[in-house]
């Protein structure tokens, strides 16, 4: 299975929420009734308002829509709050029918829209989930992961970097260099390098650490940067190196073959991508397969995936 083109044209496919609108419409409707596969017997009242009872499967429901935007993951918290939200819900919800200003037909559209969108819902978790075999990631992982890899020489670097504060004052750009070059002079005479770094460099992330710029292939570098560090043999320090961001000095300290990362390690991150490709691949398949006649635009062809979020 050919995974990477899809994701390269769309984002993942994730259950598409509703939002708090969702919310309310459960509590215009009196009640949402048992999510899938959930009988009425394992779906106890949790809350009774003002005589409509609130079930479980609604806390479930408003959890799934609007659960992981709240500020709080506490379990107990977090249950509270959408209850109180649902419950707060339901009473307006009550009000807005007692005022005799629901516009059933809108309600009407919503409903349909809604019921829709957790049939949609439904059917591409149920796709991503069944594409989730344990051959389908271990194929995946082969194709993307281990083929990434691809033997590329990884290099493990220290580097002193003289930020330019002022690129377009030749000023400060010479003043920049010349420390640069006192940086260098110093190494070269021996000094160690860590030392040098801790004294001179502008870099605070890798300063702390004597420069360690840790294990970089070519593609996480920048051109000059990285056709400078891919010269050095292990052990050498090169000559200075002007790029955007300032003058650099790089020491090559060790070099090896990348390695994929190991399968266990990313096991669920691929599984994931492997779910969010069979949901794309659906959605492509049911488009391409589809009569959709464009009524605003009746000359534009309607192609490509919806952006499902």
């Amino acid at each position: 299975m050919n995974v990477m083109p899809a994701l390269r044209r769309s984002r993942p496919v994730a259950a598409a929420r509703t939002g708090v609108a969702a919310v309310c419409l459960l509590a215009m409707l009196g009640a949402a009734g048992p999510t899938f596969g959930q009988s009425s017997g394992t779906d106890p009242v949790i809350a009774v308002v003002n005589g409509t009872q609130v079930h479980e499967s609604e806390l479930e429901l408003v959890d799934e829509i609007v659960g992981r935007n709240l500020p709080t993951q506490d379990k107990v918290e977090r249950r509270e709050t959408l209850l109180k939200m649902l419950i707060d819900t339901v009473l307006l919800s009550q009000v807005a029918k007692n005022r005799n200003i629901v516009d059933e037909a809108d309600i009407q559209r919503r409903v349909e829209f809604a019921r829709d969108q957790g049939l949609m819902n439904h059917l591409l978790v149920t796709v991503g989930r069944q594409a989730m075999t344990e051959e389908a990631i271990r194929k995946a992982y082969d194709e993307v992961v281990v083929k990434a890899a691809n033997n590329e020489p990884e290099l493990h670097l220290r580097h002193l970097i003289v930020m330019i504060q002022e690129p377009k004052d030749d000023a400060a750009v010479k003043a920049a260099e010349e420390k640069a070059k006192a940086a260098l002079e110093r190494i070269n005479k021996g000094e160690d390098f860590a030392a040098v770094v801790a004294d001179v460099s502008d870099d605070p992330t890798s300063k702390a650490r004597g420069g360690d710029y840790d294990w970089r292939v070519r593609g996480m570098m920048g051109k000059e940067y990285a056709d400078a560090a891919f010269k050095l043999k292990k052990g050498e320090v090169s000559p200075l190196i002007k790029t955007m961001v300032g003058w650099h000095i790089i020491k090559l300290e060790d070099q090896r073959t990348r390695k994929p990362i190991e399968y266990e390690k990313i096991r669920d991150r691929v599984a994931t991508m492997v779910s969010n490709a069979a949901q794309i691949q659906l959605v492509d398949k049911v488009r391409a397969e589809a009569k959709i006649e464009r009524m605003d635009q009746p000359n534009v062809a309607d192609k490509g995936a919806p952006n499902v979020k």
